[in-house]
């Protein structure tokens, strides 16, 4: 009776051994339900993780435009630009393209960036010699773009679910600009100046993902286009378009707040 109870224990601790030697290896196969390494797509914080790949960020972006083209006349008068067209804001749109092909652990994407924007200031000329407004508009074109290492610190809220990605970009800006009557055709007859300034690009913002107002339409979004997060981004911009010191040059740039919306895929 004592061997067989004997036989009966060790086939118990032998069936208790092999069953937790399979827990052990479906544990180690298939991960806990919020174990960040899943790839449920059930699971929004995993959708998010494990969606399409991300190496481009798409903005559309509006502001005010301050051309700081008296900046370089001093002497405590009212200079060209401010005299012509007075000292209000001028309407802001731009585009941008970012290349994010590389990504640092732990703190996010990062690559070169390719931006472009437009205003235009339009007002009454004067009349040559004069303090004397004339019949005929003049008007003046800018159009900063720059080229910029970018970098968007979003692992945070790849591991987190923080819906908040702030973000940075540096590099060398450029300003195509061209002054003359507002009525100019497409070759700019009547233009009375026209040039491109070099300069510096700054900014410094902060995007809000969109995702969690609808997770699950933001889901089948990624898998039909490829949209990872929609955003909503506020961006403080210095484009020093002031020559980089060269010989005097019209300065077109400015320092100024951006809005804006964004995409990333």
């Amino acid at each position: 009776m004592k061997l067989h109870f004997t036989r009966i224990t060790a086939a118990c601790l032998a069936g208790g051994a092999a069953l937790l030697i399979a827990s052990a290896a479906s544990a180690q196969v298939r991960a806990p339900d919020t174990d960040w390494r899943r790839a449920d797509r059930s699971s929004i914080h995993n959708s998010e993780r494990y969606g399409s790949p991300q190496s481009f960020a798409f903005e559309v972006r509006f502001g005010a435009y301050s051309p700081e083209v008296d900046e370089e006349f001093s002497g405590g008068g009212t200079g060209p630009y401010a005299t012509t067209f007075g000292d209000g804001s001028l309407f802001y749109f731009g585009l941008e393209l970012d290349w994010l092909p590389l990504r640092i652990p732990y703190v996010g994407a990062i690559g070169p960036g390719l931006g472009w924007g437009y205003t235009s200031a339009s007002d009454k000329g004067f009349v040559a010699g004069t303090a004397d407004r004339s019949a005929e508009d003049t008007s003046l074109t800018v159009m900063p773009m720059h080229l910029s290492a970018v970098v968007r610190f979003d692992e945070l809220m790849r591991k987190t679910g923080i819906p908040f990605v702030p973000y940075a970009k540096a590099g060398l800006g450029m300003g195509i600009w061209y002054a003359g009557k507002a009525s100019g055709t497409a070759e700019h007859e009547g233009v009375a100046g026209e040039g491109i300034t070099w300069g510096t690009h700054l900014a410094l913002g902060g995007a809000l993902a969109l995702n969690w107002l609808d997770r699950r339409s933001a889901s089948q979004l990624d898998e039909s286009t490829g949209i990872n997060h929609t955003y909503l981004f506020g961006e403080w911009m210095y484009a020093n378009l002031d020559g980089l010191g060269s010989a005097p040059q019209m300065h077109v740039g400015t320092s100024t707040w951006v809005l804006g919306l964004a995409l990333d895929m």
